[in-house]
């Protein structure tokens, strides 16, 4: 049976609608609904992201539409024979929310596709809030990726050493004359979510007049 995009995004237009709301003591918030083209073809986010009053985040970030997919898994792993237009529907459940300013980086896992392949992987979706309507000093952005989480099957060590001490050893460096440094951690995480790039690397697109809204709490 072939599902059109139409009807996947009715459908998840009523999950959003019929979603309970959000607990209404919370803190920093993203939410809001836009149109873009990948590639020439047209999809569509939804998102509705919140960090509740006791730290923890919850939401959801629903695309729809069509994309040009490879005739491969999305690791990139396996032959490929070209491209081939397909339907895509993902729902990912969010997990982290980071607010700075009028800009908001939420990411999570992929719950739910009708590309089993994508299910398990990681995505990151990055917007800023520029204001409303045809007055607001600069269009709205927004940038959206997944990822895949790195098997890594090695362990460096020391080769002039039949043991090395270090190996399996953790440490946070800092800067000494500073109480406030968070410190960079000797083995950072390899999965990707909205704490993983600062605002300043995202490179954001225009959300032209019209496509959609985007809105920012802090």
């Amino acid at each position: 049976m072939k599902i059109s995009a139409r009807s996947i995004l009715c459908t998840v237009v009523f999950m959003l609608v019929a979603a309970p709301v959000f607990a209404q003591n919370s803190g920093p918030s993203a939410t809001g609904s836009f149109e873009f083209s990948s590639g020439g073809h047209p999809l569509v986010i939804s998102f509705d992201a919140r960090t509740k009053t006791n730290g923890s985040t919850t939401g959801q970030v629903v695309l729809t539409g069509s994309a040009a997919i490879p005739d491969q898994d999305v690791d990139g792993e396996g032959s490929s024979g070209g491209t081939s237009i397909v339907t895509v529907a993902l729902n990912i459940a969010v997990d982290c929310l980071k607010v700075s300013g009028k800009a908001a980086a939420m990411s999570g896992e992929i719950t739910d596709s009708n590309i089993p392949a994508y299910i398990g992987h990681r995505a990151l979706l990055a917007v800023v809030d520029n204001g409303e309507g045809v007055k607001a000093p600069a269009l709205d952005q927004f940038m959206w990726g997944i990822y895949g989480t790195p098997n890594l099957t090695w362990v460096p060590s020391d080769a002039e050493l039949t043991f090395d001490p270090g190996v399996g050893l953790t440490w946070l460096a800092t800067d000494f004359e500073r109480n406030d440094d968070v410190g960079i951690p000797s083995h950072p995480s390899t999965t990707v979510d909205c704490q993983t790039f600062s605002t300043e690397a995202y490179s954001f697109q225009d959300l032209p007049h019209g496509g959609g809204n985007i809105q920012v709490r802090p």
